[in-house]
């Protein structure tokens, strides 16, 4: 009996979340610092250097962050994604989450198998989220979405 309460006890302090409850703002600033910016509720961007990867969405959106985390884990072209800097663990090595963040958005796939690659998709295009590039540059920061590109002086 001792050990069944003990047991309990420490499930409830490590805090099994389920996937709704989960908040993934705070897991994408623990495993990236400061390189997730989040500009409004509608754009975060993380920007490891003078380069960024932004998510936009037309409308406020609370699962911005879900997007941003699986895009990050599943489909990211930066190196430093699976690098080590400062002593800590690559973010595709960190990031033990992504099956419960997965899981909280799995409903935009309609298939059984739930991709990340449906998921995001879907969510790309129910929920007008767009995937654009910024990059820091000689006092100005440009941002190209699709074959548009603004800048903007700093």
């Amino acid at each position: 009996m001792r050990s069944l309460l003990a047991t309990l006890a420490l499930i409830l302090m490590t805090g099994f979340a389920q996937g709704e409850d989960l908040n993934v703002l705070p897991l994408l600033k623990r495993d990236l610092g400061d390189s997730i910016e989040v500009v409004s509720s509608r754009e975060i961007r993380y920007c490891p250097d003078n380069t960024c990867e932004i998510v936009r969405a037309k409308r406020q959106l609370n699962l911005l962050p879900e997007f941003l985390y699986l895009s990050l884990f599943h489909e990211s072209g930066y190196v430093e994604l699976g690098k080590s800097y400062d002593g800590r663990k690559p973010f595709r090595e960190a990031a033990i989450e992504e099956p419960e963040v997965r899981k909280k958005v799995a409903m935009f796939c309609p298939n059984t198998e739930k991709s990340p690659r449906c998921i995001l998709g879907n969510m790309r295009s129910r929920m007008g989220i767009q995937s654009c590039i910024g990059r820091y540059d000689e006092g100005q920061f440009c941002v190209s979405c699709g074959d548009q590109t603004k800048c903007r002086k700093l």
